[in-house]
């Protein structure tokens, strides 16, 4: 949600996809409400189709669920002129307070900070913890993520720059990854957690 094109999508192409079907509407009398519905689920999957059948299934279904609100904000526009006012700010307006609001959960959280290590046990984690390494442009951070999964909870990690974009990994080996340094500045590794019970530690090293 913090990446400009996904806003694109939702409004760009969720315009254009609008008005396409309204023009269908105007153009075929025949179209009723729940067929404009339709076209408007297909239009979310459709977005999705060049980038496999994975990403249709994942992707799609967000789509399908973004067009349905597309939809009913356009619906209730042409009953009521206030609504569209309100719809129109509200919605990105709310989407930003979901965007700055921290949701994660810790609980008897337990954490060990080095130098260049950092190790963290839990009962329970869901949502994300942030672990900052500096570097020098042009250095290569080298650091390995181990996570201990005692409850079958989903769990992950990335890499994001001081602007929050995700920076591409190179995968040295098992468990142990490289980044470049493109500027001098904080990199973080976020190590993600969803309903996990367990631990993980996380070690790095910065050179040239």
């Amino acid at each position: 949600m913090n990446n400009p094109f996904l806003w694109s999508i939702f409004y760009g192409y969720g315009i254009i996809c609008s008005i396409f079907i309204d023009l269908l509407a105007v153009k075929i009398p025949k179209i009723t409400g729940t067929i404009k519905i339709a076209f408007y689920v297909l239009a979310g999957y459709l977005f999705f189709l060049p980038f496999g059948w994975m990403m249709v299934i994942v992707g799609g279904t967000v789509g399908a669920l973004c067009s349905l609100v597309f939809y009913f904000g356009t619906y209730m526009a042409r009953k009521n002129a206030f609504f569209k006012y309100i719809f129109a700010i509200c919605a990105p307006f709310i989407l930003c307070i979901i965007l700055n609001t921290d949701f994660t959960v810790k609980k008897d959280w337990r954490e060990w900070k080095r130098n260049s290590s950092y190790i963290a046990l839990f009962d329970y984690f869901h949502g994300e913890h942030a672990i900052p390494i500096y570097a020098e442009k042009g250095q290569t951070i080298t650091f390995s993520v181990k996570i201990q999964n005692n409850n079958g909870g989903g769990h992950g990690f990335h890499v994001l720059n001081k602007d929050g974009d995700v920076v591409a990994m190179k995968e040295v080996d098992e468990s142990t990854y490289q980044i470049k340094a493109a500027e001098k500045s904080i990199y973080h590794i976020i190590v993600t957690g969803d309903k996990l019970k367990g631990s993980f530690t996380v070690t790095w090293d910065v050179n040239e």
